[in-house]
């Protein structure tokens, strides 16, 4: 019995056997199962790093709100130093020459430092800074010139140049050892310049406050929180601090979160390759920023516990499913495959086997069941057994006349494949026919466009034949204008030669006048050489001169009227001038269009060509498909013929068949009436 259920199971794929059914069925609550976990895992994950995120991002604004706090109370608290009009007058030297009035002073604002740094446990110390008088400091320094040790530094340059804002540093100060102190006794430096005088008030701030703010955020391992100041010092939880090889300040999402509008912000980055939740709060009234990094490791690493249960549970379920599929569908399978055995022998023809089922469910009902179907089955073989031996004379008869359909219906095949060729052959040349025709119907659609292309282009040209006629008549119009434009250049050229020698007759009579000039000063020399009466005769001469002198002057005046005629003259001749040079610039540009116009006219008539080209050629092909038509038609004609011929085939075939349909009737009720013995026997079942 073994052998043969492993044999009968090894005949049944492994999906569709029962056993397996039933373990995937009892698995499926168990995948609702997993889904449920996977949900809820999915969604506590969730609310958990929400949560987180949303605390974290509380902390590090309460943390921004206690650092506001506490500089603005540093500010408050010590802003007097820089309205006292003691110390004012003190830094503009008002006191210098009362020394102790000065000294005084001195010892009374150190003691007051002093006691602030002691009692106020926001500050380490306080610097009254100048170099015009000596600066009042919490600590022992004794370097002159204060105020510009800091003003050199990159910090102090910033805030030496802005009297009425306050500038917060970190500790990273070269002018530190000139101030007496060192980076590791502060976390921030406040910074602001007096109004009228040359001179600032620094205020260390206290190293324990920042330090405790910053330590207030649990980061997890891997995890970074910074205070960063506006000249990109890092200040970091464990006192520390950097300006080169930060953590913050070169990234690109501190960077946008620098240039951002918003206060406050979160998102995940990925920095070193590792995925982390970076916070920031911005210190708006102090250009300050606080910035966290939290590893995403950390975050998740609260939701472990819950991952871990529920993967427990869901592989817990999982067994437990499968155990029980597995014990319930052992039970089924012995059973059916006990079953399926005793109907195996039935199958074989042994009706004395009976099943005998032990279970007290719905398999033994099955099994009685089948014993009585046994039975019955038996009775009724017994009775089929005697019909059959009728049935079979009716079948020889049947045999007979079948053998006789079949020859005859051989003929109707032939037949009717003679008419599936002819109906096939007129098919094809059907469909050959209505292609020729889409053809051609195609083409003459292209004939119909071509034409109308060809009437578009005499359109067109027609237009440019126009604007060439057009550009034309311009430019001869502004030929005309040419013409008389130069004549007029060519006058006043003609007036300005007559002036020309009007200059030059004038010039040889102050040419003359000049011979008799000089002339008249050599007598003039030689009279004036001799006493007396030669004054006389150099009287004359003097005479003569003057009135050559007045020539030259009437023969300059003439040279300038002159002058002034040639200069209007030339004016004139410019004036022309430029005309002829717009009406130039216009039969240019009247000829470059007449000669777009012609090559548009040529493009339009290579188009044209192009256009009848194609009429000609589709013409051709409306004659080839009008002769491939007719030959399509001619062929269907011959097909019909066949056709034709077919079917009086096909009638004189079934004539011969209707005389074995005559006997197939007789035989058909002999065999109408075994059938009906047949049912009455198996009218006891019910089906």
């Amino acid at each position: 019995m073994n052998k043969k259920k492993r044999r009968s199971d090894a005949n049944i794929p492994i999906f569709q056997q029962l056993r397996f059914r039933l373990i995937v069925f009892f698995l499926i609550p168990a995948l609702c199962i997993i889904i449920l976990g996977v949900v809820s895992y999915q969604r506590a994950s969730n609310a958990i790093i929400t949560s987180y995120e949303t605390s974290a991002s509380q902390t590090i604004n309460m943390m921004n709100q206690y650092m506001s706090l506490a500089i603005d109370t540093v500010r408050t608290s010590y802003k007097s130093y820089l309205n006292e009009d003691d110390l004012t007058k003190y830094f503009q030297g008002i006191y210098d020459n009362d020394s102790e009035t000065r000294t005084n002073m001195n010892k009374t604002y150190t003691k007051e430092l002093n006691g602030n740094v002691n009692t106020d446990a926001l500050i380490s110390n306080m610097y009254l800074i100048s170099d015009s008088e000596p600066s009042i400091t919490s600590t022992s320094t004794k370097t002159e010139m204060l105020y510009s040790a800091y003003a050199d530094t990159p910090s102090g340059a910033m805030a030496k140049d802005d009297k009425y804002n306050y500038y917060l540093f970190g500790n990273q100060s070269s002018a530190d050892e000139a101030l007496g102190t060192d980076s590791s006794k502060y976390a921030l430096r406040l910074v602001r310049g007096y109004n009228k005088v040359k001179a600032m008030m620094i205020v260390d701030i206290n190293k324990d406050i920042v330090v405790n703010t910053l330590s207030s955020i649990e980061t997890g391992e891997n995890g970074y929180t910074a205070f960063i100041t506006m000249d990109g010092t890092e200040f970091y939880p464990d006192g520390s601090s950097a300006t080169s090889g930060t953590i913050f300040t070169e990234t690109d999402f501190y960077k946008n979160a620098l240039a951002s509008e918003e206060e406050h912000g979160r998102e995940y980055v990925t920095w070193q390759g590792d995925s982390y939740l970076f916070l920031y709060s911005s210190l708006t009234t102090h250009n300050a920023m606080i910035c966290t990094l939290i590893p995403r490791a950390t975050i998740i690493a609260q939701v472990a516990e819950i991952k871990w249960l529920t993967i427990i549970i869901v592989i817990a379920a999982v067994l437990i499913a499968t155990v029980l599929g597995s014990i319930l569908s052992g039970h089924i399978n012995k059973n059916i495959y006990q079953i399926f055995t005793q109907l195996q022998k039935v199958a074989s023809g042994d009706l004395t086997s009976r099943l005998n089922i032990k279970a007290k469910d719905e398999f033994k009902l099955l099994a009685e069941g089948v014993n009585v179907m046994i039975i019955n089955m038996k009775h009724l073989i017994t009775n089929v057994t005697a019909a059959s031996n009728a049935l079979t004379e009716s079948a020889v008869q049947v045999s007979s006349s079948a053998e006789t359909f079949v020859e005859t219906s051989k003929d109707i095949q032939e037949a009717i494949a003679e008419i599936e060729s002819g109906v096939s052959n007129l098919d094809e040349n059907s469909a050959d026919c209505m292609t020729q025709m889409d053809t051609l119907s195609g083409r003459i659609g292209s004939v119909t466009t071509s034409a109308e292309e060809i009437s578009l282009l005499t359109d067109s040209t027609s237009a440019s034949i126009e604007e060439g006629i057009s550009s034309m008549q311009n430019l001869t119009e502004s030929a005309k204008k040419t013409s008389q434009i130069t004549g007029n250049v060519i006058s006043a050229i003609e007036l300005l030669s007559e002036k020309s020698r009007s200059i030059g007759q004038i010039i040889e009579s102050i040419n003359h006048i000049a011979d008799e000039t000089s002339l008249l000063s050599l007598n003039a020399s030689i009279e004036a050489a001799r006493a007396g009466e030669a004054g006389r005769g150099f009287a004359v001469v003097a005479e003569q001169i003057r009135v050559l002198a007045e020539q030259s002057a009437a023969s300059a005046g003439q040279i300038q009227n002159i002058i002034d005629d040639i200069v209007n003259n030339t004016e004139d001749v410019v004036r022309i001038a430029k005309e002829a040079e717009t009406t130039v610039s216009s039969q240019e540009e009247a000829m470059q269009q007449t000669a777009d116009s012609f090559r548009d006219m040529d493009t339009q008539i290579q188009s044209l060509m192009t256009s009848l080209s194609n009429i000609t050629q589709n013409v051709e092909n409306m004659e080839q498909a009008k002769d491939a038509t007719l030959n399509a038609v001619e062929s269907i004609s011959s097909v019909s013929e066949q056709t034709a011929a077919g079917s009086s085939n096909v009638n004189r075939t079934v004539s011969a068949q209707q005389d074995e349909i005559a006997t197939l009737d007789v035989a058909a009720e002999n065999l109408r009436k075994k059938a009906e013995e047949l049912s009455e026997l198996l009218q006891q079942f019910t089906i």
